[in-house]
């Protein structure tokens, strides 16, 4: 990987900066606090964005509320430019836009994201994308507090940081893992073992049961045959109980008949006595009954219908008479009309001439005299109408006196056929009361036969009360022996139950003791020989880092530290050996320059041992030291000429404030400030 410029805006001391990488050696030179370290974290945000624990306030300019880093590099020929922007809220400045363009195509995504195609590009493995850009800090950059910070921990915290440089912290992840492993299948072991701890006891409970389980079955069949011998004997009680109905049914159908035959003795004797009554009845009628004498009756309606006829002719008069007094009436009434209009009239209405009065008295005369001659034939009219209505009157009467002949003498016609009908009705009522006698005389001997039979049948009463009792008493102990089968029928099941429980129970139980003792042998296994393995593997790539990293770090030390008086070493906990002599130097009493010396070398062999292991990585060509001459001496700070040539590294970046380290690089560009603003000028040799 090679950078090739970046764009700051409103980042830290720098509101808006372009600047461009080129190849070779590359020296950031400026005084302490002009942002020459500004622009390696602004590189380093760019590739992973912000850093747990680390402050978006920490990179944004403190008077704006937006930031911007654009970084262009090249991977393997492959150009790239990463995008990011910082935001300022209320709640602080977070992430605002990620993007990232290679070979011309613009992605924008999440900041996870474009972290993974960061990582990918870079050739990191997939692992680093969860972790902190650690292996970007140890091989690329690597502020130099942080390197001496990593030589002070203590040895198991640079063991650990060293585990994730080196790709090898698996070893103990494995083992941490291997670890909860082994507790949790410690633990499922324990539950199993719980599980077992009663499977002795299961297997004799449920032989147990088994011997339970033939008992309850031999009472079975004894209490199934004692149910057989009480429904026999129920059945045949309850056949002897039928039979006894049957004739207990027959005394009753003898003691219905018995009522039936005294109610139709009952009847015909109420009937012989009625049939006598009536008899007598009949015969005292016959006695009292006149003659019929069918001459006067012929007679008497020959005299009925004359009176009739003369009541009719008598009628017909009557109206002939009616109507001739109405006419007379009318007539009568006309002329009375008349005499009153001449006596009002004065002039003639035909010819209008005046009426004299002789002619009124002329016609007044004729008018008295016709009224006369209609009262008297009006008086002889009415004379007839009422003899004519006397005579009406007298011959009805005469007329209803013949009727009421007549009606006695039909009562008396009838009363004669109903005496002859009555003496043969008593002759036959004297044959049926012969018959009813004799009816009586059988009903009386049939009554007797009865009785006789229903007294011989009362004795199965007492009988079938007692065979009732027995047939109850038979139900109920039939019911017992069926209740004791059901019963222990119902323990068979709830043993059957608890067998096939039991069965299910040792069958998991025998299951869980062979998981058990695999689960044993896996433990046993994982315990031993695995977790050896697995320290071995670590112990041997521990060993052989350590020895490789020991001869690099002698290497670069001897370097910088050319006096013969002091000599160097890592040991196993990779903690670097400063030696005089045969004395071991405490790191905290060395120099400056040689604790500058230490950590720089240690910096160099970290970067050679992860470049040689990881070999696939984009960024073994590039180094960027931050101020690596701290405290050094006119003699050391000249030996970084050496050190530049022999890392012979494609991009090396430089930050340093020592000027004499211009003269040791291909390029410089020189950083100043004013006013809290930072600007990049280069230096022409």
């Amino acid at each position: 990987m090679k950078f090739k410029k970046i764009r700051l805006k409103n980042i830290r001391s720098y509101k808006n900066q372009e600047i461009e990488f080129p190849e070779g050696s590359l020296l950031l030179s400026g005084e302490i606090g002009s942002g020459k370290t500004s622009v390696l974290l602004a590189i380093e945000y760019a590739l992973f964005g912000l850093q747990p624990g680390q402050k978006g306030s920490s990179l944004l300019r403190a008077t704006s509320n937006a930031g911007e880093v654009d970084l262009e590099i090249d991977i393997a020929g492959k150009p790239v430019l990463i995008e990011r922007k910082l935001k300022r809220s209320s709640k602080g400045v977070t992430n605002d836009y990620a993007a990232i363009t290679i070979d011309g195509e613009k992605i924008e995504s999440s900041i996870t994201e474009l972290k993974s195609k960061i990582v990918s590009l870079l050739g990191y493995p997939q692992e680093f994308i969860k972790k902190n850009n650690t292996l970007y800090r140890y091989t690329v950059y690597t502020p130099q507090e942080q390197m001496k910070q990593i030589i002070q921990e203590d040895s198991e915290s640079r063991l650990n940081i060293l585990r994730h440089v080196f790709g090898i912290d698996k070893y103990k992840k494995i083992r941490e893992n291997l670890a909860i492993i082994l507790a949790s299948l410690k633990n499922n072991s324990k539950v199993l073992q719980g599980e077992i701890s009663t499977l002795k006891e299961d297997k004799e409970n449920i032989e147990l049961r088994r011997l339970n389980l033939q008992s309850i079955n031999k009472k079975i069949t004894i209490s199934e045959s004692e149910i057989q011998i009480k429904t026999a004997q129920r059945k045949k009680t309850e056949l002897e109980l039928n039979e006894l109905i049957q004739k207990i049914e027959q005394r009753k159908t003898f003691e219905r008949e018995v009522e039936k035959t005294q109610i139709h003795l009952r009847t015909k004797k109420e009937a012989i006595f009625s049939l006598a009554k009536e008899i007598n009845e009949l015969k005292f009628n016959l006695s009292k009954t006149e003659p019929f004498n069918q001459e006067d009756y012929l007679s008497l309606t020959n005299q009925i219908q004359l009176k009739k006829q003369e009541i009719e002719s008598a009628n017909l008069l009557l109206i002939n008479v009616t109507s001739a007094i109405n006419s007379l009436e009318k007539e009568k009434s006309e002329f009375l009309e008349k005499k009153e209009r001449i006596f009002r009239i004065d002039i003639c209405p035909t010819c209008l001439q005046d009426v004299p009065e002789a002619h009124k008295h002329n016609i007044l005369n004729e008018t008295e005299s016709k009224l006369f001659k209609i009262q008297n034939s009006l008086q002889q009219f009415q004379n007839q109408k009422d003899e004519a209505n006397f005579r009406i009157s007298s011959e009805k009467q005469k007329l209803s006196e013949l009727q009421d002949k007549k009606i006695d003498l039909e009562i008396l016609k009838s009363k004669s056929e109903y005496l002859e009908k009555s003496k043969e009705k008593i002759q036959a009522l004297e044959k049926q009361a012969g018959y009813l006698e004799s009816d009586i005389e059988m009903l009386a001997a049939h009554l007797s036969n009865l009785k006789n039979d229903v007294l011989k049948y009362s004795i199965f009463e007492n009988q079938f009360n007692l065979k009732k009792s027995q047939l109850q008493q038979a139900f109920v102990e039939e019911k017992n022996a069926e209740i004791n089968v059901a019963e222990l029928k119902r323990e068979l099941k709830i043993s059957h139950q608890e067998i096939y429980f039991l069965e299910q129970t040792i069958a998991k139980k025998e299951q869980s003791k062979k998981k058990l003792l695999q689960l044993q042998e896996i433990i046993d296994w994982l315990s031993t020989q695995f977790l050896s393995l697995i320290e071995f593997i670590e112990r041997t790539v521990l060993i052989k880092l350590r020895k490789e990293f020991s001869v690099l770090f002698r290497k670069w030390f001897l370097l910088l530290v050319p006096e013969n008086t002091l000599d160097s070493q890592i040991d196993e906990n990779f903690t670097p050996i400063i030696m005089q002599g045969e004395i071991e130097m405490d790191y905290e009493f060395l120099s400056g320059g040689e604790r500058t010396a230490v950590a720089l070398a240690y910096r160099l062999a970290l970067n050679q041992i992860v470049n040689s292991i990881l070999s696939r990585i984009k960024t073994h060509n590039l180094i960027i030291l931050d101020e690596p001459t701290e405290g050094f001496s006119e003699i050391q700070i000249n030996k970084m000429r050496e050190i530049f040539e022999e890392l012979n590294a494609k991009q090396l970046i430089i930050v340093s404030h020592e000027q004499k380290i211009e003269s040791f690089v291909d390029c410089v560009l020189r950083i100043t400030k004013q006013g809290n603003i930072s600007t990049i000028s280069p230096v022409i040799p």
